[in-house]
């Protein structure tokens, strides 16, 4: 069975430019890395999504968003496939992963560990990690930042 779904992914840089990644368990066994976010409600716009997200994984209530790409992922997820396409933004806010109720949050959602990768690590490791291109387009990102401010 194929789930076809639209998400919002949020993408979180630190002061080394590293981006905040989640490792999800699918509960099946299967675990893999990828950014928060998540699939868009019925009667929700991409941002406001980004914003439910941020709130409900983040702990981010005010989060300042940039639309940054829009690109297509294609993974296992407990017994199904997803093929989804994603708005990806960049989020900036203060955040709080250790509330209860973000806890609880990840819980749910079988989120399991929040770590801050590199693009070196993003490229070399041999773990799953979705997007498959975050490491490629994260670059181009930050290069198009750097020449236009």
């Amino acid at each position: 069975m194929i789930e076809v779904r639209t998400a919002a992914r949020l993408l979180l840089l630190d002061a080394n430019r590293r981006i905040l990644l989640f490792r999800y368990n699918d509960r099946h066994g299967r675990e893999f890395w990828a950014t928060p976010g998540g699939g868009v409600e019925p009667g929700e716009s991409l941002e406001e999504a980004a914003r439910r997200e941020a709130a409900e994984e983040l702990g981010a209530e005010e989060a300042q968003l940039t639309r940054l790409w829009t690109g297509h992922s294609r993974f296992p997820f407990a017994d199904r496939q997803v093929s989804q396409t994603e708005t990806f933004f960049l989020a900036t806010s203060p955040s709080d992963l250790s509330s209860p109720a973000v806890r609880e949050v990840h819980r749910r959602e079988g989120i399991t560990e929040a770590w801050w990768w590199s693009l070196d690590e993003i490229e070399a490791t041999v773990e799953p990690l979705y997007p498959t291109d975050l490491a490629t387009r994260m670059r181009e990102y930050l290069h198009r930042s750097r020449s236009h401010g």
